[in-house]
């Protein structure tokens, strides 16, 4: 359970409403989104590894608990995805769209010749001509 997760209120209509979007957010974000029925907190939609932490091991069934365990992984390495990401971005040239299509075709056209070249040698080096057998006529 993260130490100050972002704690959101509400309605029980907006939830309804936008469901799909709050899920992600509980997730993806480490939000608790706490739902109120005519001004009453009802229910709160929290994450999933949140939850583990706060019931008993023993109430969630195994195959659950290593589902959780798997998509909390998942979420984690996402997460220190999208902070290496913004911190390689921070660090880039300003590069137009056009010149980064060129840079990166530039690239993998470097890639596919080096893999040919390396192929077209593995092969050279493994080669062994037949030997021609003539026939009696």
């Amino acid at each position: 359970m993260k130490n100050n997760p972002t704690v959101r209120v509400v309605s029980a209509t907006e939830a309804k409403n936008k469901f799909g979007e709050m899920i992600k957010h509980a997730y993806a974000a480490d939000e608790h989104l706490i739902v109120e029925k005519s001004g009453i907190p009802v229910v709160a939609i929290i994450p999933m590894a949140d939850y583990q932490q706060l019931v008993k091991p023993r109430a969630i069934a195994p195959a659950v608990e290593q589902k959780v365990t798997a998509e909390s992984k998942r979420m984690a390495a996402i997460r220190d995805l999208q902070e290496f990401l913004k911190r390689v971005h921070t660090t880039m040239p300003d590069v137009d769209e056009e010149e980064g299509e060129r840079l990166i075709q530039q690239t993998v056209d470097e890639i596919r010749a080096e893999r040919a070249h390396k192929i077209l040698a593995e092969s050279r080096a493994t080669y062994t001509p037949r030997r021609r057998t003539h026939r009696k006529k």
